[in-house]
C-alpha cells in the first residue's frame, strides 16, 4: 500500500483477525472501502461504501480472509468474484 490510504477504522473479527478499513488513497469515499489484514499482508475491495453493515453486531457482513488469503464477507463469500 505504497500510497498510504487513510485508516478509517479497525475491528477484530470473530476469527481473531485484525481488519483495517481503508479509504482509497486517490478516489476517497467515491470508491469501495478497502479491507486489509496486516498480519496476513492481504487487502481487497469490500464492495461496501461505508462501514455500518460490516461492523454490525449481527456479523452477517463481517469481513475476513480465508486460509488461502481470499477475502470473504460473512458467509456470502468473496464479493469480488
Amino acid at each position: 500500500m505504497s500510497l498510504n490510504p487513510y485508516l478509517i477504522d479497525r475491528m477484530l473479527n470473530s476469527k481473531g483477525q485484525e481488519i483495517h478499513f481503508l479509504e482509497h488513497p486517490t478516489r476517497g469515499d467515491e470508491e469501495q472501502v478497502i479491507c486489509s489484514c496486516p498480519a496476513l499482508g492481504k487487502a481487497d475491495y469490500s464492495s461496501f461504501y461505508d462501514l455500518d453493515d460490516m461492523l454490525a453486531d449481527h456479523g452477517e457482513y463481517e469481513p475476513w480472509f480465508d486460509e488461502q488469503g481470499r477475502f470473504q464477507i460473512g458467509d456470502l463469500g468473496n464479493p469480488n468474484e
